[in-house]
């Protein structure tokens, strides 16, 4: 039987296997998201890459790291202490970053056809590149010695070898190969204007290349339509977390929206969620540039900025305290923080509470007497008073008036 789930974006599986045979019997056609089964004409070498695991792996407790001949890539560790050998596969995920020159590369290394290529540059997109493999690395060893104690494992790292009695069909569907390189090329330009959107916090831009067809289309790299459509989103997710580090969000900020709408779209339940999921992803991502964004600032002010964005929650986030807190000169703060800002400090970090309210009360159902708190307002009256000032509405009028729209 098989369960799948996800940490950090890279899709998990749970193989269930009697004996010890685990690496000759198929872990399942989808264990890699349906790549093989799409491109080759025959299945006899399906998720031959864990070909090569000991039959002693489970007891040994070994720990291997594998990639296979498409450089995808996959973690596999035996679960302890089961009545029948039990494993778990992280994977697939991309060491290197996907795009046309890899896939043609790919292509020619393997000889596969040239219609198989549009079908091969939405697949490497939709997974999971990771650029640093040292934290899952340092996390697979962390959860190795909670599973096994210490010094009771050990890591392998195999690479499938090239099997050239592999045949593939000659295209996964009839769109030539000229077509194929522009409606790419379209696309990456779309991505593009995403990304610039979301790093200005433009919502409806964002949103309108989005609605581009482009990126209408449900990728065939899985027969669950769900899957699809969740791995679509996935790479959605990547795109605004890095339209956002562009825009100069601070990766404390990044690190947990990215991971809130990771849960957030493997929690769907089925593929009609997709659009509400995407909307509420970019309006996130938008609001959370907008509010925390530091571009345009010097140095020394954008980790003012930041300072004061991590400690909106404290009542007593004063100018004196900040100067302190960062080693500035009060009289010296002051002036940089008006020259660069145009506010003075207490009316900065009175818009940026009204801003996180405003976020909260856009993302969260939190009751506003906790929204005001949470903003380092412990004073409803005055926590009204200030909203009021800024919107021309109080916290409550604000929430109605969004639920409605």
């Amino acid at each position: 039987m098989e369960l799948t789930f996800t940490i950090d974006q890279i899709p998990v599986k749970n193989i269930f296997s009697t004996g010890n045979d685990l690496y000759y019997e198929s872990p399942g056609e989808d264990i890699d998201l349906g790549l093989r089964k799409t491109i080759l004409s025959s299945q006899t070498n399906n998720n031959s890459v864990f070909y090569e695991v000991a039959p002693t792996f489970n007891t040994e407790h070994i720990i291997y790291f594998t990639e296979d001949i498409y450089g995808c890539h996959y973690i596999l560790f035996p679960l302890p202490d089961q009545e029948f050998p039990l494993a778990m596969v992280l994977g697939p995920y991309l060491q290197e970053p996907p795009g046309i020159q890899r896939t043609q590369e790919l292509c020619k290394r393997h000889n596969i056809p040239q219609g198989l290529l549009q079908f091969l540059n939405q697949y490497f997109s939709s997974i999971t590149y990771m650029e640093n493999t040292s934290t899952l690395e340092y996390y697979i060893e962390t959860l190795s010695e909670m599973l096994y104690g210490n010094g009771n494992f050990s890591f392998e790292y195999i690479k499938q070898k090239e099997d050239r009695d592999q045949e593939y069909i000659s295209s996964a569907d009839s769109t030539s190969n000229e077509n194929t390189m522009q409606m790419l090329e379209h696309r990456y330009k779309m991505e593009e204007k995403i990304m610039d959107a979301v790093s200005r916090g433009d919502y409806d831009m964002a949103l309108h290349y989005s609605m581009d067809k482009a990126f209408s289309g449900v990728d065939n790299r899985t027969t669950s339509t769900l899957r699809s459509k969740k791995n679509n989103l996935f790479v959605v997710n990547t795109i605004c977390r890095k339209a956002a580090e562009r825009g100069k969000v601070h990766p404390v900020y990044l690190d947990e929206l990215s991971r809130r709408m990771a849960i957030r779209i493997e929690g769907m339940t089925s593929p009609g969620e997709d659009k509400e999921v995407h909307r509420e992803m970019l309006r996130r991502y938008c609001m959370m540039v907008r509010q925390h964004s530091t571009a345009g600032y010097s140095p020394v002010m954008q980790n003012v900025l930041n300072h004061i964005s991590q400690n909106l929650k404290e009542s007593s986030l004063t100018l004196q305290q900040t100067a302190t807190d960062l080693g500035l000169n009060k009289s010296y703060l002051a002036t940089l923080f008006k020259k660069e800002t145009g506010s003075t400090f207490t009316e900065y970090v009175n818009k940026k509470r009204v801003d996180h309210a405003i976020f909260l009360l856009n993302t969260t159902d939190y009751p506003v007497h906790n929204i005001a708190s949470i903003c380092g307002i412990n004073d409803m009256t005055y926590f009204t008073r200030v909203f009021r000032k800024k919107k021309g509405m109080t916290p409550t009028q604000y929430r109605n008036m969004i639920k409605t729209v």
